[in-house]
């Protein structure tokens, strides 16, 4: 007996056809839920991932600059804190890198995201890093700073960082004595490079720069030469100054008693007299914070302590 060939009716091969389109869409649905989902908890993974890096990365700040620029004590400091944290280096995939240049160090915190739902369309995870960056030193570079200069000896016992140590600082006595001696002196500046010439400064300088502060903000470092200004009245110097009397603290330069640049301080200016009593008042804010100073590597002062102020700033 011949049999005859099964054939497939309408009515089949449309219900066929609708299994298959009805598979394709619950993948797609999947992937998308899987994206949705499992994107959220990576996002919300990778914000928690992003503060325990700021964190370390603060932590091997203080740590470098409290060791005297010891890299192995920072990297160590960087990854106690991320442990204390939750991300212990080299557990369950984590992966905690710690690099240091100069001031700068870099703090990258990694481990993957174990997906649920896009794990069925093909990722059973994905790897999530955050990174943070701190600058740790003496800084060593100030914009917006104010033309003058005092001696080292400013911030020395008894003397310090406040509000309480408020005092007059007077202009170096007559002679060819141009740079302050003593921690009740000061001198006005200008900044500039030498090379290996005399960098003496002129009123008309010291003025400008005075006046353009808050238009043209001067920009130094601690590598420049110190140009002190020589004995003279200066009247219309002091008079500039008071324009600033109770204004935000600016960078001012700390010299040691052969005039070389040591290193920056915030300054608050309280009085600024030029009649028969020529003199400025005021006291050092510490520590020095703030967008006014920066760390740059390479110049003199970002790696040595003369005797500033340490600053850890997270900046990125």
């Amino acid at each position: 007996m011949k049999r005859q060939a099964l054939r497939r009716g309408p009515g089949q091969r449309q219900r066929g056809q609708v299994l298959v389109i009805f598979t394709i869409a619950a993948v797609a649905i999947i992937a998308m839920v899987g994206l949705v989902i499992d994107g959220g908890w990576t996002f919300v993974q990778r914000r928690d991932q992003q503060n325990v890096a700021d964190s370390a990365a603060m932590a091997a700040g203080y740590a470098y600059v409290n060791s005297n620029y010891s890299a192995a004590t920072a990297v160590a400091a960087a990854k106690n804190n991320a442990a204390a944290n939750g991300y212990q280096d080299g557990v369950n995939n984590v992966a905690v890198d710690v690099s240091i240049s100069s001031s700068t160090i870099n703090v990258t915190v990694s481990k993957p995201h174990q997906n649920y739902f896009a794990g069925i369309v093909g990722f059973s995870s994905w790897n999530v890093s955050a990174t943070a960056q701190t600058k740790a030193g003496v800084p060593n570079q100030a914009i917006g700073a104010m033309p003058l200069i005092f001696n080292q000896k400013v911030l020395q016992s008894p003397y310090g960082y406040g509000s309480s140590y408020e005092r007059s600082y007077d202009e170096p006595g007559s002679g060819t004595e141009d740079v302050p001696q003593t921690a009740t002196a000061f001198n006005w500046s200008v900044f500039c490079t030498s090379n290996g010439s005399d960098c003496n400064a002129s009123s008309d300088q010291v003025d400008s720069l005075i006046d353009g502060h808050n238009s043209n903000p001067q920009t130094v470092t601690t590598a420049m030469v110190i140009g002190p200004l020589n004995a003279g009245a200066h009247t219309t110097l002091f008079s500039d100054m008071a324009a600033y009397v109770g204004q935000d603290c600016f960078p001012v330069a700390i010299v040691d008693d052969s005039g070389t640049f040591q290193y920056l301080a915030s300054f608050c200016l309280t009085g600024s007299l030029g009649g028969d009593t020529k003199e400025v008042r005021g006291y050092f804010e510490g520590p020095i914070e703030g967008d006014s100073f920066d760390i740059v590597p390479g110049v003199p002062g970002g790696t040595t302590v003369y005797g500033g102020v340490y600053v850890v700033r997270l900046t990125n």
